[in-house]
């Protein structure tokens, strides 16, 4: 009896698999399993990355601040240099200041959003 000829199940490759000993045999060898693994997960924490890579952005945009020594700005400017406000850390509210004002901490960055004046104030987080 002659054995079907099976296709690799990895998008990029296509061949045709022709010698296999198992009928469960889905990828002509491992680089394609791997690869194929890897596409899946791509695309499976797609929203995760593109949150990470927002957040990293930010925060090289506010590392900058820091390095010089400015502690407050308009939201307007950071936007227009490319802040990004959909991509913020978990937010925290002072509880024995103003509950409206709420701040973020990305790794040693404290940056507070006020809407009131719509500045951002930006302190290097002490240790």
């Amino acid at each position: 009896m002659k054995k079907p000829i099976k296709i690799c199940k990895n998008p990029d490759c296509g061949d045709q698999i022709v010698n296999y000993i198992s009928s469960k045999k889905a990828y002509c060898d491992d680089y394609c399993r791997n690869h194929h693994g890897y596409l899946r997960r791509l695309e499976f924490n797609l929203e995760f990355d593109a949150h990470k890579k927002g957040m990293a952005k930010n925060y090289k945009l506010l590392k900058k601040y820091v390095d010089v020594g400015i502690n407050n700005e308009d939201l307007n400017k950071l936007l227009k240099f490319g802040f990004d406000p959909k991509y913020l850390p978990q937010k925290n509210i002072y509880k024995n200041r103003n509950p409206s004002i709420v701040y973020y901490i990305i790794k040693d960055i404290i940056f507070e959003l006020d809407p009131q004046t719509n500045h951002v104030n930006i302190y290097p987080k002490k240790i």
